[in-house]
């Protein structure tokens, strides 16, 4: 069933649509806010998934455990109200290990969060991972026939001045859809 956001918000009874979680506008989403294209704790992560997969040496918990330590320290550049004690920060590792046949999906969940402001990199990682399991946005999908959005049509331009190699590259990849899957996201 599809409920607009105002009759689900009152449904939740929270007053609007503004009581559900969202930026602080003040700290994080302020025009001054920095934005980072990769950072230190992005790539932690991706070294620990490298070396649980084998393809390095290291200890894939011990990079987990420095991508998130990395990711909360970062918070504080935001604003100095966002600084996380490193005690709290130790307290939420210790009760977040990289817990034994959940690898990837823990590893690629923290990494959709510290790719939190990255939207495009937080989108990629979650077509090639799979993770976090996410549910899909229940608002009408008429456009794609899966569950998510995995990749952007092709300009209508492209269909007026380049069809011979959209022709080529839908034989090869597949339709020209929405939920039409690219090259490397085929989990």
């Amino acid at each position: 069933m599809i409920i607009p956001i105002a009759p689900r918000a009152e449904a939740d009874g929270v007053g609007s649509f503004y009581g559900y979680s969202q930026f602080d506008r003040n700290k994080m989403g302020n025009q001054q806010a920095p934005y980072f294209m990769l950072t230190y704790a992005q790539t932690e992560l991706l070294l620990a998934e490298a070396t649980f997969r084998g393809w390095t040496q290291g200890d894939p918990a011990t990079h987990f455990a420095n991508g998130i330590r990395a990711h909360m320290q970062q918070l504080a550049i935001h604003n100095s109200n966002m600084v996380i004690d490193a005690s709290a920060i130790d307290a939420y590792l210790q009760a977040h290990p990289l817990e034994a046949g959940k690898e990837l999906e823990l590893i690629n969940t923290q990494y959709w969060v510290a790719s939190l402001f990255n939207a495009e990199e937080s989108f990629a990682n979650f077509r090639r991972s799979g993770y976090p399991v996410l549910t899909p946005n229940p608002y009408p999908q008429s456009a794609i026939d899966g569950d998510f959005i995995r990749r952007l049509n092709y300009h209508t331009s492209e269909y007026t001045n380049n069809l011979e190699n959209i022709n080529a590259a839908v034989s090869r990849q597949g339709p020209d859809k929405l939920d039409t899957r690219v090259w490397w996201d085929k989990l």
